[in-house]
Formats: structure tokens, C-alpha cells, sequence
């Protein structure tokens, strides 16, 4: 360069400043230091600011993939995260993630593409309306089609984004804006109504509300009048890092907790404490008192159906439940709570009531033989060949207790494997696993392991797991890529089990299709072939592992630890055994989703789950007989298989 041109200021040769220096410079300032998308024409100039304002940009094959990473990113840094698109298909692709965001209540920015007003609802090239496309999946919307608005918005987004529920915000950047230099001021000034960090050095942080002293009082003698309290922490827990302030109160007023989706761990999963959700049944069955601590009760909890009296504590009455018996409601942070009641018992010197350790004796006995219950039956199938479900969660997780302590972070994805893993992890802190939430999705694993690896630098010491099924594998593993170029500490292990509903294919439709017409009976409704998708990493040069032996598991998985560890992530592709599914198809849900099989289509296993879960039909006068209920751990016989 010469020194002639080295003289040259900024600006005379080049659009400087330009729109995107003020969004680059309104993320900064709310602490934004990375971002997840796929660049195109329309937002170019917005990438390359946020670039030259020391945002990184991680780049990804899929749109999908980028904002399920923004998610988990946003889960584990407890901060929104900002995700981007361009405009057309690149927002239409990112849909589905961020009606992710949405449910799971995670504060998402997204920034997309927009056309330029003048040419709206014309056939222009990539069409898109965000506040058209997204008014339903986020808190808001809005189209910024003026420099003056660019700051106030994406100030005001931050913010919004972490009222509790915290949700997902999209903002379009025009064409038409992204193209005219700054400087007009508008009525409101040159940036409207922003001001430069609204909160000082608080910007971006969110605000806890406490709970009325006197409600805290009330909500004390409720949990000191029962015999059998259990404490319930959901969601919010994790959201309000309450963590240290549940494990002190609850180690205080001695009541046994229980831990739910995200927030398991925020109560260690090896406290004497701990009750698991599935092992420690009888004694949840057993409470005759719940505080529920920020939980989204949904079609998950079966919307408190059996619940004993609840205490609910929740940041916003939008999480208040109506349909759930409600003796007393905190409106508060979870963790402001969690430490008002914990100081009201030590200044009043109030200790666990009389009988307490009774009921702490009973949930843990219960707690072991729930365990030693499952742990046996995975043991049952350790020589089972494929590889059964239960079997790989449990050895799955004795490596990863073994090398690392339990500390794994976990993205499950894949249906079957979501059922049998949860039950064998040992959560030991808030956001360790990690899951669709309601969207019940597949596929959002191979973005959020990239997104939770950037947001924990110390998973290198303990790889990330992501639990994928093949279903979801197909269709966003290409993604393993930009795991592989940022070198990152994930392990993928895919269940292949050959597609979308072959677990459900031989308790339902037969194990030749039977159920479907004579032209589907070939593949079915979305059976795939036994696909090697540990050969993706011999195509991008990283690290493939592939299981057909139950005894291959742990050294496969031992390797594949070793190779994440060094920044090179690995697919361990385990070969399944189909006939074995996700016990939720037994239950009464499922039987009425598949009520129109005709009778002599039916899979005798799924004859005998309709005739136990479906009473209407008139069974005795049809001459159709009791059944027992078969087990769902154990695989499906070719004669059960059939008609």
C-alpha cells in the first residue's frame, strides 16, 4: 500500500459509514460477541460489519441448524443470542428453529433479509415478510426500514426478549435501509429514541423480580403443615441460575426435590436430596404438597392431572396455571424467592418439623429401587443383538461417567433414544441437557451441540453429547461440517434404526407394512436403509465410529471422547435393533392416533395396546378378550409383528 493511498480517509472510496455500522455497533454494545447464519445478497453489508466490529460469525450449511445453535447458546449463557438469515429462503428456512425458540421460551434475536418496501407483494427475487412469517413464533416483529430506527429497535429487542417468559424477537432489515448511509435525523433524532447503554452496565441484563414478604411467610407454614412437600423446579430455575439458592433451601427446610427439562441439574442429580422424576415415582405419587418453582406445566406434565396441592412460584402470571388446585402464588424470580424464604428461616430459627426424616427415608429407598429397577433391565439386554435402546443409554452414560465425571453436556434429539436416555443421565448442573421442548422436533441436535460448544469453552474437557436418531441425522447432519471446521468437542451418536417410524412400524402396521396399501409396503412411511453415517467423517476428514456389538459401545465411545477432545468432533453410528421403540406408543394417546388400522391390519402387539387403552369399543361383544399389556423394553416378535 502506498503512502498516497494510506492518506485516503475512510468513506471516499468505499460506502463508510454505512447502515450496518449501526447494528454492529448496537450488538456490541449489548455484549454480542458471536453470531450463527448463512450470508446472502441482501445482508452481506450487515455480516461483514458485525465482522469488522469483532463479531464472529459461524457459518453454517443449513439456516435450521444456525438458530437451533443460537438456542442452545442463549440456554447456557442465560443472554439472548442473535442468529441471521437472508432474506426468501434463508428466513424460510429458519422457521422451524425459531417456533423452537419459541416454545422452549429462549431469547433468540433473529436478523433477517428483507425486500425493499417499494417493491412489496411484487414477484421480486426471495420474497419474505417477517411480520407476515413469524408474528405467531416470536414476542414480536417488526421491519426496520429507516437508519433512525436501528438502534432504538435492537436496544428495545434485547430488553424484550428477556421478560419472563423469555422469548424470540425478529427484526427485517430492509434492502432499501441496509442501502442509504446514515446521518438523517428523523423527528426523534439521528438514532429516535435510543440512548447509549439505557442502564449503564446493566445493559442487556435482565431484572429479577422478588416475592411480597408476606406471601413468603404463608408459603413457609404451607411447606411446615405438610407431611410429605416435595419441591418441583422447572424452567425458570434455569433461567434464574437459581441453582445455589435451591440446593440451600432445600439442605434447610429438608423437602426432597425434583428436577424438570432444563433445569435438571440445576438440583445435582447425586444430592441425597434429589428425587428422579421416573425412579422416585411413588414418592411423588406420595406428596400431599408441591412448590412448583418456575415450571411450564403442559402436555409433558399432563397439565397437573393427579397433582396434590401446589404452591406455584413463576416470574409472570402468564405461567400461572388455572387448571392446577392453588392454595398460594408468588409472583417472583425463583432464585429471589428460593433466598427470601431461605433467609425468613434462619432469622426466625425455624427447623424441619417433626416426622420430616421419615419422609426423606421413604423417597430415597424409593429413589434406589427405582434405580437398581432400570439398571437391571438394561443389564438384561447388554448381549442383545442390534443394539437395544436401553442398553446403549445406560453404557452411553457409564462412560461418560467414568472418563469425565458425569459432567457431559447432552443435546437429545433422536425419538427412541429421547425416551430411554433421560432415565440413566446424572444431571449435575442447570442446562445440562438439553432438548425440542414442545416443538418435539428432530434434527435440532446437530445445531445445538455447535451452539452449546461455543458457549462453554470447558466442554473440551468433557465433549458435548448429542443423541441424534437417523431421521434427524438426514436431515441436518451435513451441519457436522461446521462442527468439524470450528473444532469443536461434540460426539455424535446416531441410533440407526432405518428412518422415521420403524419402532412404530412393527407394533402397529406389521413388520411387512400390512397397515398401509399394497404401493407403500416397500418402505413404508419413511423407512430408510441402514446408512453408514459414520462414513460422513472419512468425506470431511474427521472421526467415524460404527457399533453392531453391544461390547463395542464403551471403547467406541472411549475414542471418539479422545478425538472431540482434541477439536475433532465424531459420529459413532450405533446399528439398532428396530423392533424396539419409544414407550410412549403404549400409552392412550398413541393407541387413538393409530384407531384407524383396520382390526385384521393390526400388529397383534398393537391389538393388544388398543384393547387395553381404548374401552368405547364394545370388545366383549365382539368377542375380543383381555390382553395383557406387553412391555415395551422388550423387542417385538415377528408373530407380534403380524396381523
Amino acid at each position: 500500500m502506498t503512502e498516497a493511498t494510506q492518506e485516503v480517509p475512510m468513506g471516499y472510496r468505499e460506502m463508510e459509514p454505512n447502515s450496518s455500522t449501526l447494528i454492529g455497533q448496537a450488538l456490541v454494545e449489548q455484549g454480542v460477541k458471536i453470531a450463527f447464519g448463512i450470508q446472502g445478497g441482501h445482508i452481506w453489508q450487515m455480516v461483514d460489519e458485525m465482522s469488522y466490529h469483532g463479531i464472529k460469525n459461524i457459518t453454517f450449511c443449513h439456516e435450521q441448524s444456525a438458530v437451533y445453535a443460537a438456542e442452545a447458546y442463549s440456554k447456557i449463557t442465560r443472554k439472548p443470542a442473535v442468529a441471521y438469515a437472508t432474506v426468501g429462503p434463508g428466513v424460510g428456512n429458519s422457521i422451524s428453529a425459531l417456533q423452537q425458540a419459541f416454545f422452549a421460551g429462549s431469547p433468540v434475536i433473529f436478523l433477517a433479509g428483507g425486500n425493499d418496501v417499494t417493491t412489496d407483494y411484487l414477484p421480486v427475487i426471495q420474497p419474505s415478510y417477517i411480520m407476515d412469517l413469524c408474528r405467531h413464533i416470536t414476542r414480536w416483529s417488526a421491519r426496520i426500514t429507516d437508519t433512525t430506527q436501528i438502534k432504538q429497535y435492537i436496544a428495545k429487542a434485547f430488553k424484550d426478549s428477556q421478560i419472563y417468559p423469555k422469548k424470540p424477537i425478529a427484526l427485517e432489515m430492509g434492502l432499501g435501509m441496509l442501502l442509504k448511509p446514515p446521518g438523517q435525523a428523523g423527528f426523534y433524532g439521528e438514532h429516535g429514541l435510543w440512548i447509549e447503554k439505557w442502564r449503564g452496565d446493566e445493559t442487556g441484563e435482565a431484572v429479577e423480580p422478588g416475592g411480597d414478604p408476606d406471601l413468603i411467610a404463608k408459603a413457609i407454614k404451607l411447606l411446615w403443615e405438610a407431611q410429605k412437600p416435595l419441591i418441583f423446579a422447572g424452567d425458570g430455575c434455569h433461567w434464574s441460575d437459581a441453582g445455589a439458592a435451591l440446593v440451600e433451601f432445600a439442605e434447610v427446610a429438608q423437602i426432597p426435590v425434583v428436577t424438570r427439562r432444563i433445569a435438571r441439574g440445576c438440583f445435582p442429580e447425586t444430592h441425597k436430596l434429589y428425587v428422579d422424576s421416573r425412579a422416585g415415582r411413588k414418592a411423588m405419587q406420595a406428596g400431599d404438597l408441591r412448590l412448583s418453582l418456575g415450571q411450564k406445566v403442559g402436555s409433558f406434565d399432563d397439565f397437573g392431572a393427579g397433582w396434590p396441592p401446589t404452591i406455584q412460584v413463576n416470574e409472570s402470571m402468564e405461567h400461572i396455571w388455572t387448571f392446577i388446585k392453588t392454595p398460594l402464588v408468588i409472583v417472583g424470580s425463583p432464585r429471589v424467592v428460593l433466598k427470601q424464604m431461605t433467609a425468613y428461616l434462619k432469622a426466625n430459627n425455624i427447623k424441619p418439623p417433626a416426622g420430616r426424616d421419615e419422609w426423606l427415608k421413604f423417597c430415597e429407598e424409593t429413589q434406589k429401587g427405582g434405580y437398581a429397577e432400570r439398571t437391571a433391565k438394561a443389564e438384561k439386554y447388554k448381549d442383545h443383538k442390534p443394539v437395544h435402546f436401553g442398553y446403549l443409554a445406560k453404557a452411553i452414560w457409564d462412560v461418560c461417567e467414568e472418563m469425565y465425571g458425569g459432567m457431559n453436556r447432552v443435546m437429545i434429539d433422536g425419538y427412541t433414544i429421547s425416551d430411554y436416555a433421560p432415565a440413566f443421565i446424572k444431571a449435575r448442573y442447570s442446562g445440562q441437557i438439553m432438548d425440542a421442548g414442545e416443538q418435539a422436533g428432530v434434527g435440532h441436535g446437530v445445531g445445538m451441540a455447535i451452539g452449546a460448544a461455543f458457549a462453554d469453552p470447558e466442554c473440551y474437557k468433557h465433549p458435548i453429547v448429542a443423541l441424534m436418531g437417523d431421521a434427524g441425522m438426514r436431515l441436518a447432519g451435513m451441519d457436522y461440517e461446521t462442527a468439524l471446521i470450528n473444532e469443536l468437542p461434540i460426539v455424535y451418536v446416531v441410533t440407526e434404526n432405518r428412518g422415521w417410524l420403524t419402532g412404530m412400524k412393527y407394533v402397529w402396521y406389521g413388520k411387512d407394512w400390512q397397515g398401509l396399501g399394497p404401493q407403500d409396503r416397500k418402505y413404508g412411511t419413511g423407512e430408510a436403509t441402514e446408512a453408514r453415517y459414520d462414513k460422513m467423517c472419512d468425506m470431511f476428514g474427521g472421526h467415524g465410529e460404527y457399533v453392531a456389538d453391544p461390547k463395542d459401545i464403551k471403547p467406541a465411545m472411549q475414542r471418539a471422547f479422545k478425538s472431540a477432545e482434541k477439536g475433532v468432533p465424531a459420529i459413532v453410528n450405533v446399528h439398532m435393533d428396530p423392533r424396539v421403540a419409544n414407550r410412549q406408543i403404549y400409552s392412550p394417546a398413541y393407541a387413538y392416533c393409530w384407531a384407524h388400522i383396520p382390526w385384521d391390519r393390526l400388529a397383534k402387539r398393537g391389538k393388544a395396546i388398543r384393547r387395553n387403552y381404548m374401552p368405547a369399543f364394545p370388545w366383549d361383544q365382539v368377542g375380543v378378550p383381555p390382553m395383557p399389556l406387553p412391555d415395551p423394553w422388550e423387542p417385538v416378535t415377528d408373530d407380534e409383528a403380524t396381523p
